[in-house]
């Protein structure tokens, strides 16, 4: 059993639709994303709600796969999200109610093969 450490994606602003955050690597064909963590950050004065998907592969956003569902982020404060096992090209997607307000980084996890 092979553990990656490697930062996940880069800080990002989310947007107001669902759109694409992180994408698992495909192979090695075994590896899982496991105690995935990311933090989101209002940098606006006013509340905004963040949606937060983990797509499988091949899929698309909808509430089945929703594990963030349009939480309150309180202005100028943070909330820490724990991200679901995510398995080969599996994603990441989220949105939040206003564009640009809320970014959102990597804080924890392990690729493990």
């Amino acid at each position: 059993m092979a553990l990656s450490f490697t930062k996940l994606f880069q800080p990002a602003l989310l947007g107001n639709a669902a759109a694409t955050v992180y994408t698992m690597p495909a192979t090695p064909a075994t590896t899982l994303l496991r105690n995935g963590r990311v933090l989101l950050t209002n940098i606006d004065t006013v509340a905004h709600a963040v949606t937060l998907y983990a797509v499988p592969s091949g899929g698309s956003a909808s509430t089945t796969n929703e594990f963030l569902p349009a939480v309150s982020v309180p202005a100028n404060g943070t909330l820490p999200v724990d991200v679901p096992q995510l398995a080969i090209s599996d994603f990441i997607q989220g949105f939040a109610d206003t564009a640009n307000k809320v970014n959102i980084q990597a804080l924890d996890g392990v690729l493990q093969s």
